[in-house]
């Protein structure tokens, strides 16, 4: 090999390193942060106890969640409380976020990420997102989309003012709705434990389905009127699920409604360990909302035997017996903290089975019609 040879290879040799180093920068530069990249928001983990304020825009509507002495609520929806361990999360995971890896700057390709404005006509709308201390100082603000893909929970963000996105270190999941950061569970009663049902209405009107015994799940019509029966069981028996998990569809304060107005119908649950729900239904505005009130009657319960080990002999009268109703009692106040000054939008099925009267349990007492018992003879 010559000397001009050589030459010509030791040249392209570095040339060829110089287009490999450059490649491997460039492949680096698309996934190490740009400039503003790190954490989202720098300073804000040491003042995670200064949030007052998360406001959240889905696009259709905007809606605020605020820190009273009490709790965190919706303000849109007087204040009633959400769950705090979303919040903590939330807060949380705005607060630790780092920008792990720059994405697109288009903006026509932000859909593909689910961070296109809020509320974007072709569903690829990001969720708003900003957290606010009692100053009214913004200390976070960003827009929250997609996930990376299914059961990984870093998703993509971006600042509202900038176009470059970003693949976050973690995974801020915001309940879109106000309703999302809400327990919307009401009551969870087995339809198994439903002894009785009683439904009165604002005219007089008086309905009692009672169960004779527990071992047979079966509702038995009380003082049925003359001339009239009871409707099957199958058409009766329903109304002991009404109460098992009872979810609502929106909240407003209790004060909103008349409750003892013409429309009111109060159905009360008694189960066989004691426990008392009343609901009270009303109509207004074309809709149907409820009121729950829970208490326990001891003298309703069924007895039951002291947890076995326990001396009730007079020498030890002053040693403390565990209370044998105690989960019941701690059900009624489970039901009352959440329920007590609100009124409740429900499932239609569900409100359909608090609101009826006495003419959808009986019908009209008349014999069968009977088959024609005579002899058949064939044809001749």
């Amino acid at each position: 090999m010559n000397r001009k040879n050589l030459v010509w290879l030791t040249v392209a040799a570095v040339v060829v390193i110089v287009l490999a180093f450059f490649v491997a920068q460039q492949r680096i530069s698309e996934t190490r942060p740009a400039a503003g990249g790190g954490r989202m928001f720098d300073g804000l983990i040491d003042n995670v106890n200064s949030v007052s304020t998360i406001k959240v825009n889905n696009g259709k509507e905007g809606f605020t969640i605020s820190r009273s002495e009490e709790n965190w609520g919706i303000v849109e929806k007087s204040g009633y409380p959400v769950q705090y361990k979303l919040v903590k999360e939330v807060i949380l995971g705005v607060a630790g976020l780092d920008l792990v890896a720059a994405k697109t700057k288009d903006p026509t390709r932000h859909n593909v990420l689910g961070l296109d404005v809020p509320g974007a006509v072709d569903a690829g709308g990001a969720v708003g997102l900003t957290l606010i201390d009692e100053k009214d100082t913004v200390l976070a603000d960003l827009l929250v989309g997609n996930t990376i893909r299914a059961g990984d929970p870093r998703r993509y963000v971006r600042r509202p003012n900038e176009d470059q996105t970003w693949l976050g270190s973690g995974g801020v999941d915001v309940g879109r709705e106000p309703l999302d950061w809400v327990e919307t569970i009401l009551t969870q009663i087995r339809h198994d434990r439903i002894r009785r049902v009683e439904y009165t209405d604002s005219m007089g009107d008086r309905a009692v389905l009672e169960r004779q015994d527990r071992s047979g799940f079966k509702f038995t019509y009380l003082d049925i009127p003359d001339g009239m029966r009871s409707l099957p069981p199958s058409k009766i028996n329903t109304i002991a699920g009404t109460l098992a998990f009872l979810n609502f569809k929106d909240v407003r304060k209790e004060v909103d409604f008349d409750f003892g107005g013409d429309t009111v119908i109060e159905t009360i649950f008694t189960t066989w360990d004691g426990l008392v729900v009343q609901v009270s239904t009303v109509e207004a505005d074309g809709q149907h909302w409820a009121k729950f009130d829970a208490k326990f009657d001891e003298a309703l319960a069924e007895p039951v035997d002291p947890p076995i080990g326990t001396n009730t002999s007079d020498d030890n009268a002053e040693e403390e017996i565990e209370d044998p109703h105690k989960a019941i009692r701690e059900e009624v106040k489970a039901i009352s903290v959440r329920a007590i000054g609100w009124a409740y939008l429900l499932d239609q099925n569900k409100l359909s089975q608090l609101r009826r009267g006495s003419e959808s349990f009986i019908e009209l007492d008349v014999p069968d019609e009977e088959e024609d018992a005579g002899e058949v003879v064939p044809d001749q």
